[in-house]
């Protein structure tokens, strides 16, 4: 019978040593909290390294379209000093501009073209349903027309 008393001693023991439901509480915010925090502090150094890459991606973006630019001016007047001895040097500039121009104006048509299927990717589906709704109105006229006479 001792061994009872002892057990029901230790088991006593156990749970004066165990922590009680507040402590326990305690602990898991306090673990969450500093999970959260790691999660917060990963998260910050991930966006500044994303954000390192976006800015040299800009800056060789930048250059790039700055080499473009100087590459089709030395293109443009290439091409004017070619012409000069075909078409003397006004004729060589109007060429070369005329050129220009229609090159400028299929690029801005090409363009314009995609505007539209972007608008359409954006639009909802309330256009499609109004389209639909349009080539029946003269049933749907009907049928409301036959609702109100009847009434």
């Amino acid at each position: 019978m001792p061994d009872h008393g002892n057990a029901a001693s230790t088991a006593y023991g156990d749970d004066m040593n165990r922590p009680g439901m507040i402590e326990q509480l305690n602990g898991l915010y306090q673990d969450g909290r500093s999970l959260v925090d790691a999660e917060i502090g990963f998260q910050r150094a991930r966006l500044s390294a994303a954000g390192r890459q976006v800015r040299v991606m800009a800056a060789l973006a930048f250059v790039g379209l700055v080499l473009l630019s100087c590459a089709l001016i030395a293109l443009t007047v290439g091409t004017m000093i070619s012409l000069m001895a075909l078409l003397g040097p006004w004729g060589a500039m109007g060429a070369t501009v005329a050129g220009s121009l229609i090159l400028a104006a299929i690029c801005f048509w090409l363009a314009a073209g995609r505007i539209g299927k972007v608008t359409a990717l954006f639009a909802s589906d309330a256009p499609a349903e109004g389209e639909a709704s349009t080539g029946s109105t003269s049933a749907g006229d009907t049928k409301a027309g036959d609702v109100k006479a009847g009434t």
